[in-house]
């Protein structure tokens, strides 16, 4: 009996102290967690199930574990395509004799305000940029007069001359190739007087129907033209003369159509070799009109004096009053736009493809 009580009271004392190890052992825990600031749960005894209670909650972080961090940049711009057509224009005047230096709104002063706001590669003429030239001091003057004029523009003149600028004859010519810089690729003896270039995809020939006659290019410049353009390997070309093949209005009888076999052999050449478009003066009209496959373009008042309207159906377009042209060449696309000098848009034509 002794001994039974003996041994329970040793076991008593025992479970005594190992109770009272466990609660220190709590106490101390929930002291930690106070210390770190945060809810530590108490671990479960073995054996049993965690519940939701003693789950630790997941630590927060401002991008998921499992991701990479990456950086964020703006797009690079896609490189322009260096073959892409950049595309240009030029303006086209013509038959500016009547001009005044001396008047500010004149015909010639308002296109050349208007065209200065397109931003050109260059400037054509379409001819008789004065109202006679001898090929003396006072020519040269009215050229210079008509040149300080265009100042504003600040493109490339390319000029072509047409029957007023002519009246002096040889002596007219020495003096045209004299004031003017241009291309000197010319059949011998027309040097700066018919000329060809070529600017980004396109052709550009410039002929004399007035020289050594009016209203005629004569086998010499027709031969240079077929050997020019049989060169010619630009996806575009355009052609100039003063006089046109094919007149609409006033200048009838008075224009290439005074030499038919010239002019039908001067047309078969052009069709032959695709030229797209051919520009001219003369007539002080605008007008636009298709003859075969080649459409003509008379600029032929920038600053003169009217002449009338064609017949109905003569020609696809027509306007009566100082006016100017602008050409777009973009790519494949070519186009022609017509203007009052004042800078209100007439008529605006694509070619056909």
């Amino acid at each position: 009996m002794k001994i039974f009580l003996r041994t329970f009271i040793i076991l008593g004392f025992a479970a005594g102290l190992i109770g009272g190890y466990l609660l220190t052992v709590q106490d101390k825990s929930y002291a930690l967690s106070d210390l770190l600031g945060q809810k530590t749960a108490i671990l479960p005894k073995a054996g049993l199930p965690a519940t939701p209670s003693q789950t630790a909650p997941a630590i927060q972080t401002d991008s998921p574990a499992t991701s990479t961090p990456t950086e964020t940049t703006d797009p690079k711009p896609v490189p322009a395509d260096p073959a892409a057509p950049t595309g240009f224009s030029f303006a086209v005047i013509g038959d500016t004799q009547r001009f005044d230096p001396k008047n500010p709104t004149g015909g010639l002063q308002q296109a050349v305000q208007s065209i200065a706001g397109k931003n050109v590669s260059f400037l054509m003429t379409s001819g008789d940029l004065l109202s006679s030239c001898d090929g003396k001091d006072k020519c040269r003057d009215n050229l210079q007069q008509w040149k300080n004029i265009l100042e504003p523009i600040n493109a490339k003149t390319y000029a072509v001359m047409g029957n007023h600028d002519r009246t002096g004859r040889s002596k007219a010519d020495r003096l045209w190739q004299d004031f003017f810089d241009l291309p000197k690729n010319g059949p011998a003896g027309f040097e700066e007087l018919v000329y060809s270039f070529d600017f980004e995809n396109t052709h550009v020939v410039v002929l004399n129907c007035e020289k050594p006659d009016e209203n005629a290019l004569g086998r010499e410049q027709l031969n240079w033209l077929k050997s020019d353009l049989a060169r010619n390997k630009q996806e575009h070309t355009l052609v100039f003369f003063h006089a046109p093949a094919y007149p609409v209005s006033s200048k009838q009888g008075e224009s290439l159509d005074t030499n038919p076999d010239d002019r039908d052999e001067l047309w078969r050449i052009l069709q032959s070799h695709q030229v797209d478009a051919v520009f001219n003066g003369h007539e002080h009209i605008h007008s636009r009109r298709k003859i075969g496959t080649i459409h003509q373009f008379v600029f032929g008042n920038t600053d003169s004096f009217d002449h009338d309207l064609p017949e109905p159906d003569v020609a696809d377009y027509s306007y009566r009053g100082k006016s100017f042209g602008l050409v777009t060449i973009q790519g494949a696309v070519v186009k022609v736009d017509a203007y009052a000098v004042d800078g209100t848009l007439l008529d605006s034509f694509e070619l056909p493809r």
